[in-house]
């Protein structure tokens, strides 16, 4: 119990209190992790509702004081109520207290993106089941996606793709070289999930080994956990592998492009390379620990087996290794692009994302 206090104690040390007002504007964002993608998107300014380092404005929150309330729900509440935006956006569709904000204004437009790629278990999360949830628009990164996203939320939907990936123009390699995706978590992910991971590592180091080539690897992380990372790899590739250093969100997909032959096991990155036109290698396998196969929820086709493993061994590996390091681009993009373009579109600039929020401003007027 004394934990639970003093934990309760540190968040509210943390917290940032302003002692003016803020300024009344038409878009709110909810969570400030996006705030740079979304000035890139739509270029206009917006207020922000913070809820990693939070900052609270301390005339808006005196009323709750009064009645004892201290949550942080009834704060956003009040917030929105006084700034008064005509649209709330959620860039991460996985934040549950965004929808139950919704259920409050009914009158303001609530605007959810999907943020990465989702798994069954994300639809079968009890935060969101039976909740009747309403978003007015979700913009979602394929078709296949809505089934599964109106199990738990109802909303008018729109196919937008990813939206990092619409930002960054594509440029086209010559670079044969493998571009491993890090997914180095190392608290974050499910046992099975990492021993996948792991094993996969060991079957990539037998491989570059014995051809005498080195494999490149993007790093996930951008903090201090950097170093942590590349020893992490070095474990199993030692001097065997190039790293690649992201200092910003564009950078992946910059560094992404300068490779044709790009390897992941489940990134959501490694799905918009596919609609950069990589040439793909993915290795999901049962390990990763549910029904959960490339390109869900769109059914399987057979002939993802030239770039997907059918289980995690070496022969696998060098198959589907040599498969890419053999294929041309040009056949790449006729026989196994076609069939996969679907998965994650380029809508560039998120220009239909702008057009329904400029039609939404103009309504509201």
């Amino acid at each position: 119990m004394f934990n639970i206090f003093f934990k309760k104690i540190k968040k509210l040390i943390k917290i940032k209190f302003l002692f003016s007002f803020p300024i009344k504007k038409k878009i709110l964002l909810y969570d400030e992790s996006n705030v740079k993608i979304l000035k890139d998107i739509i270029r206009q300014d917006f207020n922000v509702i913070k809820i990693r380092e939070i900052e609270i404005y301390f005339w808006i929150f005196i009323k709750q004081i009064f009645f004892l309330d201290f949550s942080y729900t009834t704060y956003c509440k009040n917030f929105i109520s006084y700034t008064s935006p005509k649209i709330v956006i959620s860039i991460n569709d996985s934040k549950v207290r965004f929808f139950e904000l919704k259920k409050k204004f009914k009158n303001i437009n609530f605007i959810s993106m999907q943020s990465g790629g989702r798994y069954p278990t994300n639809f079968k999360n009890k935060e969101f089941l039976n909740k009747n949830f309403y978003c007015d628009n979700f913009f979602v990164f394929n078709e296949y996606y809505i089934k599964q996203y109106k199990k738990i939320i109802n909303s008018n939907f729109h196919v937008l793709g990813a939206y990092r990936n619409n930002i960054v123009k594509v440029k086209k390699s010559s670079n044969k070289n493998f571009l491993l995706i890090s997914e180095y978590d190392k608290d974050g992910r499910d046992k099975k999930v990492i021993k996948s991971f792991c094993k996969l590592l060991e079957l990539l180091n037998i491989y570059f080994s014995r051809s005498n080539k080195k494999i490149h690897i993007l790093l996930r992380r951008k903090n201090s956990t950097q170093k942590e990372e590349m020893e992490f790899y070095n474990k199993y590739f030692e001097s065997n592998c190039v790293f690649h250093n992201i200092f910003d969100w564009k950078k992946s997909y910059q560094t992404v492009d300068k490779f044709e032959n790009i390897i992941f096991m489940q990134s959501t990155l490694g799905y918009e390379a596919t609609a950069r036109k990589k040439k793909v290698a993915c290795f999901q396998t049962s390990l990763t620990g549910s029904k959960f196969w490339f390109g869900w929820p769109k059914p399987f086709q057979k002939k993802h087996y030239f770039f997907t493993s059918k289980n995690l061994s070496y022969s696998e590996v060098k198959r589907i290794l040599t498969n890419l390091n053999n294929c041309s681009q040009s056949t790449w993009e006729k026989k196994y692009y076609n069939s996969i373009k679907d998965l994650v579109f380029i809508n560039k600039n998120n220009e239909k994302f702008r057009e329904i929020l400029s039609k939404i401003l103009k309504n509201s007027i």
